[in-house]
């Protein structure tokens, strides 16, 4: 074959292959060219939450997003309008949960987030029981009404004057009689002092028209001073259970409905009422001491020794009441207020 015929050839088909490229990149050309004209607009969904979105003019794969999706569902929580936001204790999240029921009419799906409210509504109370959990229980059923103090100034100052001489002297004298007397004897001694109050107890008690305490006095008078030897025993209470009756004219005044005046601080003899003064005065006049001492000095010395006997078995008492009150005169002067408020009215 000849050389020029078999040149010719492969050129022909050298160009045939060139053009077929050519026009295979034109079609290709005009494929992507129309498709970038054209406007997608579609999702497709890949499972249930998962949705591939294409923009409407998409050039480049970098334009797809893929975009995770949480469906969210509105829900309605019904909270009564009548409770005020102070009645609501919002609990610990991490407590156990407690689910609000909804109406059967409410569109709901499920959803991966749940939106859980939870209340708790104290009960209503009446102001009565309000009033009540606000009253002290220990505090006394029959609180004394305060006791009017004009003459502070002076009371305060003969409370630390007694308090002087009961610190530096009388103190001294009753703790060292308390270590020198057996507790029995001292008991003794108080028994014959109350025994001598009899005439004042019994006047007190019929003024009152208390018979029960009345019929008492005299029984325990009686029994006392025969098979007690004079009082120093209390035979009535141990052997025929016969209590005894505290009483003074004072008691007796205030069940008439006389009032206790102001409050006021004696010399030596501690705190009372112009009430409380005035029954004081009127039971000296029944003591026996009153009547049978020889003397004055005799009388004052009984009743010195009977201070210190009951002085005696209050050391330590009067002792811790000084180391846990913040005002003495005050401690002591409601302490009194409410002893004595309680023996007119028991």
């Amino acid at each position: 074959m000849d050389f020029k015929v078999i040149r010719r050839s492969l050129i022909s088909f050298f160009f045939a292959l060139l053009w077929c490229g050519l026009a295979s990149n034109a079609a290709a050309s005009t494929n992507l060219l129309n498709s970038e004209l054209i406007d997608l607009n579609f999702t497709q969904g890949i499972g249930d939450d998962l949705y591939v979105l294409m923009s409407q003019k998409a050039k480049h794969v970098s334009d797809v997003e893929i975009v995770k999706q949480n469906k969210m569902v509105r829900r309605t929580i019904f909270v009564d309008p009548n409770k005020d936001w102070r009645d609501v204790d919002w609990k610990d999240p991490f407590a156990p949960k407690v689910y609000i029921l909804e109406p059967k009419d409410a569109q709901t799906q499920p959803a991966d987030v749940t939106i859980i409210l939870e209340q708790d509504v104290a009960p209503q109370t009446s102001s009565a029981d309000s009033y009540e959990e606000l009253i002290d229980p220990f505090a006394p059923k029959d609180e004394a009404p305060d006791l009017s103090d004009p003459f502070e100034g002076y009371n305060r100052f003969m409370f630390g004057f007694n308090e002087g001489f009961y610190e530096h002297l009388m103190e001294p004298v009753a703790r060292g009689y308390r270590d020198v007397v057996h507790e029995d004897i001292r008991m003794v001694i108080s028994n014959i002092f109350d025994n001598a109050l009899a005439p004042v107890k019994l006047i007190s008690s019929f003024l009152q028209g208390d018979l029960d305490k009345t019929g008492r006095v005299i029984g325990r008078t009686i029994i006392n001073t025969t098979f007690g030897l004079g009082g120093m025993f209390d035979v009535a209470e141990e052997g025929f259970g016969l209590e005894d009756v505290n009483e003074d004219i004072d008691q007796a005044l205030g069940y008439y409905g006389v009032p206790n005046g102001p409050y006021i601080m004696l010399p030596l003899l501690g705190p009372t009422t112009m009430r409380g003064l005035i029954g004081t005065a009127g039971g000296s006049f029944l003591s026996p001491t009153f009547h049978f001492a020889p003397g004055v000095e005799v009388g004052a010395g009984i009743t010195v020794s009977e201070k210190i006997n009951d002085a005696s078995f209050i050391l330590d008492d009067k002792k811790q009441l000084e180391e846990s009150t913040v005002d003495e005169y005050e401690s002591m002067k409601d302490f009194y207020n409410q002893y004595r408020y309680g023996l007119v009215n028991e």
